[in-house]
């Protein structure tokens, strides 16, 4: 038996034979003959001893006779080779150290990167460090199609069509590698892409209407993200914010922060702040198209979304405004009904336009507040006037004045309504009660009733006055509207008992209470936008039936700033009942937007966006509403080795890229199908063989006579036949 040098060990004790592989970083063990020297730490049980040399750092087991252990591979020693000094050079031993290797990951298994006859690196593998697992060079997210990929989108993000392990998601389709995958389908039961809904023929789902034949939900309905996908009409007013809505109160009340289920402008100290959604795009605003749905090119948040480009609607305005109105009803002296108290304010007292009874400000709760000089209430002028037959006073007190645009139980009866405002010619806009229009029983009528059979009078609590025709006379009215300073606004009104007009909080018009028809105006500094500063001030300039002659009021505006306009009415006494509203350049525009076919961006409605759009072959067809012939459209075109409309296979079949997908005999080994491929595949000895496995070698426990001298069915150094499947002198 030949010894390696590096094997030769000299003890205190005497010589020390070795017969096992010293093994890397750890003591090697030896087997001794001869005596035990305990002062060396050595112990000794019977007729074998285990030695610890504490001053060598060596192993040592030790037997009675002269015999030896063999060196054992499975043991993990590192057993010497044919030649006596090192272990054999071959495939598995983590080394480049043999002709023919290009990788050695330490084993000889196929399919993790190194063939197993080390000759070959696997596809999609990279075998930078000898005795280390290969690597894959596979990476979903980049783009790029490799591997067991199906898709790549670029992001490795799951939901969006292409998993984070590049796999196909059921319901998409991934057209083109690193671009966003869309919806296979509108109506496969797949909501995916932009969809917004599953269509299930007629615009119905589940029996309901909402969802459209592109599949995006039709107001006012919202429909279900899950099988099976049914749609319902939204419910303002059950206090569920649903699809459309931004706010639900649960009640039909406006100026309460929340009116037909669409957020009002909060004001802060007279500031407001615009509401998204509502048709008018104010200076903070991107965009506004009038709703609270993403997707169509103003988002929610009255943003443009990729894409896109929204423009103003200058010149198509609405033909109709409809103004909000808070209307109190009360019973009248002389018309309460069942015991309903009668407001004395009402039908009761006279006046012919008493000005300051409120406070130039409004009050905290932004409502006029009942003035009193020098803090004595007593010293209204509605309270101190005295006029007509019975000399009566027009107002009574502060707090039955306070009741007159407060909710107060047993009082009054709150109702909501509203008055629609058409445009006129000069770009006005305009609500006459004077013009003929139906009291909502098919009459028509030229005068102001907006609550009529309603109210009180529908509760049976008070009765109508005897006006030819009846009608009812005791209520209140308040409105408000928001509008952006830009200077040039105009608001007029003309009717009567009592009309109180705020900007910013202070007090813009006073028709003063109880009075027949009176008329007044206020124009907001006007704006030319021309060369040079603002000319807007803040300024109103107003002018009344009472005070004819123009005066200004400080409202404190600023260009560009959202205020609110408040305007608080009566009907006190019957019959006399009128209501006209004029408003001018209050309205912003509406926001129209649409897709930008050529700008490289795919909008939400755009089936794609490659800025050519010329509908060559994988660019997007005019109008990015479709693509022109692309790999994964089931169509063979030229240049295209394939197409099955898939192109998914990875091995034998038509391969992303609409190539052919790789074979045995292409001369790369496609890992977890092939064994080795050499591009010949002769089955020759140490070569691959036909259906790309290995053929005939050392090592498969079949001795090859004309090759091998033995074959122990594994290539390891230490046992009788090496790993070159020559004898070794190993006993």
């Amino acid at each position: 038996m030949r010894f390696s040098s590096r094997l030769r060990v000299l003890a205190s004790v005497g010589f020390v034979s070795l017969v096992g592989a010293v093994h890397c970083g750890n003591p090697p063990d030896v087997t001794s003959s001869g005596g035990i020297d305990a002062a060396a730490g050595q112990h000794a049980t019977g007729g074998m001893a285990s030695a610890s040399g504490g001053n060598h750092g060596i192993n040592v087991t030790t037997t009675g006779d002269s015999g030896s252990a063999a060196c054992d591979p499975a043991r993990g020693d590192e057993c010497a080779g044919s030649s006596g000094n090192a272990p054999d050079p071959t495939c598995g031993d983590g080394l480049i150290n043999v002709d023919g290797e290009v990788c050695d990951d330490g084993n000889t298994e196929s399919s993790d990167g190194c063939t197993a006859n080390c000759t070959q690196t696997e596809v999609n593998f990279a075998c930078p460090t000898p005795g280390q697992a290969c690597v894959s060079t596979v990476k979903c997210g980049d783009s790029t199609i490799t591997g067991n990929e199906q898709c790549d989108d670029g992001n490795g993000i799951a939901g969006d069509g292409c998993s984070k392990t590049c796999q196909l998601e059921t319901g998409w389709n991934c057209e083109v590698a690193g671009l966003p995958c869309s919806a296979a389908k509108c109506g496969d039961g797949v909501l995916a892409g932009a969809e917004e809904c599953e269509y299930a023929g007629s615009e119905t789902v589940g029996g309901k209407a909402g969802c459209s034949a592109e599949c995006k939900i039709l107001s006012p309905y919202d429909c279900a993200t899950s099988a099976p996908f049914a749609c319902a009409l939204t419910v303002c007013g059950n206090k569920t914010i649903e699809r459309w809505e931004n706010c639900d109160d649960g009640n039909a009340l406006p100026f309460d922060g929340c009116y037909q289920c669409r957020s009002e402008p909060s004001c802060t100290n007279g500031v407001c702040k615009s509401v998204c959604g509502d048709g008018q795009r104010f200076d903070d605003e991107a965009c506004d198209d009038g709703n609270s749905k993403d997707g169509d090119g103003c988002s929610s948040t009255c943003r443009v979304e990729n894409g896109f480009a929204c423009t103003d609607i200058v010149d198509q305005p609405p033909l109709s405004i409809p103004l909000p109105i808070v209307l109190r009803d009360f019973a009248g002296q002389g018309h309460g009904q069942a015991g309903h108290a009668e407001h004395i304010d009402f039908n009761h007292l006279t006046g012919s336009g008493v000005l300051g009874i409120v406070a130039p400000d409004l009050g905290g709760s932004d409502r006029p507040v009942y003035a009193c000089p020098n803090g004595n209430c007593d010293a209204n002028p509605g309270h101190l006037y005295i006029g007509g037959s019975g000399q009566r006073p027009n107002t009574s007190n502060a707090l039955n004045f306070a009741q007159w645009y407060t909710d107060v139980s047993g009082v009054n009866m709150t109702l909501p309504s509203q008055v629609l405002l058409t445009h006129r010619d000069d770009g006005s806009y305009l609500y006459d009660s004077q013009e003929k229009h139906d009291n909502g029983e098919g009459t028509p009528i030229d005068f102001f009733d907006p609550i009529h059979k309603q109210g009180l009078v529908g509760a049976g609590f008070e009765s109508l006055a005897s006006c030819s025709p009846d009608r009812n006379v005791s209520f209140t009215t308040e409105t408000h509207f928001w509008f952006e300073y830009q200077g040039g606004e105009r608001f007029k009104f003309s009717g009567d008992d009592d009309t109180w007009v705020f900007v910013n909080g202070k007090l813009a018009i006073d028709l003063g209470g109880l009075h027949s028809r009176l008329n007044g105006q206020f124009d907001l500094d006007d704006d030319t936008d021309a060369a040079g500063a603002d000319t807007a001030d803040g300024t109103a300039a107003v002018v009344t039936d009472l005070k004819k002659t123009a005066f200004k009021v400080d409202l404190g505006l600023k260009p560009n700033g959202i205020y609110e306009v408040v305007m608080f009415q009566a009907e006190r006494n019957e019959c006399g009942s009128n209501f006209t509203v004029t408003l001018k350049n209050f309205n912003k525009p509406k926001s129209r937007c649409q897709s930008t076919c050529g700008d490289g961006l795919v909008a939400s409605d755009e089936v794609c966006d490659d800025k050519k759009n010329d509908g060559s072959y994988g660019s997007c067809a005019p109008g990015c509403k479709a693509r022109g012939p692309y790999c994964g459209d089931g169509k063979k075109t030229d240049g295209e080795a394939c197409d099955d409309g898939v192109n998914l296979s990875q091995y034998g079949g038509c391969a992303p890229g609409c190539v052919t997908g790789p074979s045995c005999g292409d001369g790369k080994v496609q890992s977890g199908f092939e064994q080795c491929d050499d591009g010949v595949n002769s089955g020759a000895y140490a070569k691959c063989a036909k259906g790309c496995v290995l053929g005939p070698r050392c090592g498969d426990g079949v001795l090859q006579a004309k090759f091998e001298e033995c074959d122990d069915g594994n290539r390891k150094n230490g046992d009788q036949c090496d790993p070159n499947c020559k004898q070794s002198d190993v006993k």
